[in-house]
């Protein structure tokens, strides 16, 4: 299988994963079986760098919703994650101790009704204590910011 991971250093399996996949400015692709390794860089827009074809990726805390179903619509797993490298992610996907993401979905009307993280939120960030004080926040193609 192979997974791309948002991460903040490129350091093979030890790279600390990013918490935005939409922010990260390198990505790194692990095939499963062998665990070799391919640097990418995604200071363009990770959006536009992820490499085809892969099997799946695991994010911590924010995707985009349009990146999400991009993905969704090319057959492309999501996975969320709590842990901070990628050997960590690995070794919990490999164990089946991940959750598949099936849906992200942006909050709706003036109340934040859903939770705002990998399960929940449409993944910008931009619904945090910034949001609230009306501070501009990113946008993540929602409506609501």
């Amino acid at each position: 299988m192979k997974i791309c991971l948002p991460v903040e250093q490129l350091n093979g399996l030890d790279s600390a994963i990013a918490p935005s996949f939409r922010a990260a400015t390198k990505l790194l692709l692990v095939d499963s079986r062998t665990l070799e390794c391919l640097n990418i860089d995604a200071s363009d827009g990770s959006c536009a760098a992820v490499p085809m074809p892969i099997d799946a990726i695991i994010f911590a805390e924010g995707i985009g919703r349009g990146m999400f179903n991009g993905l969704k619509q090319n057959g492309i797993r999501v996975f969320s994650s709590a842990a901070t490298t990628v050997r960590e992610a690995l070794v919990a996907l490999i164990a089946g101790n991940l959750q598949e993401v099936h849906a992200v979905a942006c909050c709706g009307g003036d109340a934040h009704s859903e939770p705002h993280h990998a399960h929940g939120g449409c993944g910008c960030s931009g619904h945090g204590a910034e949001a609230e004080q009306g501070q501009p926040a990113s946008g993540c193609g929602c409506g609501h910011h």
